[in-house]
């Protein structure tokens, strides 16, 4: 089996892959469905609950990084849960990516993780930019006590927040003490107005900023990178997470559908062995 690369876990408040509290309409949670019915979460004596899984595959399997999703509303079990997942990355690089809101109300959730990827866009921080940019800076600055990098994920979920972004926010997030970088995030699959012109205008743009900071403290989405710009391929980001009462195992993190559902990491064997990142995107991009 080769590495897996970025191993994403997510989790969500009850553990049984509900949906995030947040429940922003553009998310390629909100979009996954399970691939066969859904089964109780509290299965026959002698089954393992699925959290027991995650957490054997975070200390078994091959992959350079560990990124857990961390979803609203934050129980006591996920907390749980997370300190043995990044306990078992054992050293490795694991990142947690989760909202201003719950790193400003229970930062030592990050204790254990070496980087933080907080989620920015106006369905997490509304307000307006400067209440953005305060409540970001904020949270970057409470999450420094427990790790060593915060990454601001900003994501083009609007044409009016792609606008703010590219006519002067994302510099002032450059900028802001306490990030070390930002990342530009496009919807899966894109929204008409992020299509191939929009990033080529984009782009052009920002020429400034990406030649003193490109893919040094200001990264592009996956696939713009890999389908306009020619400078890379899929990164693979695999996903295992749990899905009503199982676990589901998605090649790319972005995928609706899994492309496998099991119960114990021994049926996940055959999948892994033939694993390779995806020849092509799997969305539609626009591009």
């Amino acid at each position: 089996m080769s590495s897996l690369g970025v191993l994403s876990i997510h989790l969500d408040g009850r553990l049984d892959g509900a949906p995030c509290g947040v429940g922003c309409p553009f998310c390629y949670l909100g979009a996954r469905v399970p691939l066969g019915p859904l089964v109780p979460l509290r299965r026959a004596v002698g089954t393992r609950h699925p959290s027991e899984e995650l957490i054997r595959a975070a200390a078994e399997l091959d992959y350079a990084e560990l990124a857990i999703a961390l979803s609203e509303p934050i129980e006591a079990a996920t907390r749980d849960i997370l300190d043995r997942l990044l306990a078992g990355a054992r050293g490795r690089t694991s990142a947690i990516t989760t909202t201003p809101q719950v790193v400003l109300g229970e930062p030592a959730l990050l204790r254990g993780a070496t980087r933080l990827n907080l989620s920015v866009d106006p369905w997490k921080l509304p307000g307006g930019d400067a209440a953005l940019h305060d409540e970001v800076a904020r949270a970057a600055a409470a999450a420094r006590a427990h790790v060593g990098e915060v990454v601001a994920i900003a994501t083009l979920s609007t044409p009016g927040f792609a606008e703010a972004l590219i006519g002067g926010l994302l510099e002032r997030l450059l900028a802001t003490p306490g990030i070390d970088a930002v990342a530009l995030s496009a919807l899966k699959p894109p929204p008409p107005f992020c299509d191939r012109a929009f990033w080529l205008d984009a782009l052009a743009r920002l020429r400034p900023l990406l030649a003193r900071e490109l893919d040094r403290r200001l990264h592009l989405d996956c696939y713009v990178a890999a389908r306009l710009l020619g400078i890379g391929g899929c990164p693979a980001r695999p996903d295992l997470s749990p899905s009503g009462g199982r676990i589901a195992f998605r090649s790319c993190v972005y995928a609706a559908r899994p492309d496998v559902e099991i119960d114990t990491l021994e049926q996940l064997r055959p999948t892994l062995d033939a694993f390779s990142p995806p020849a092509s995107c799997p969305f539609d991009t626009r591009l």
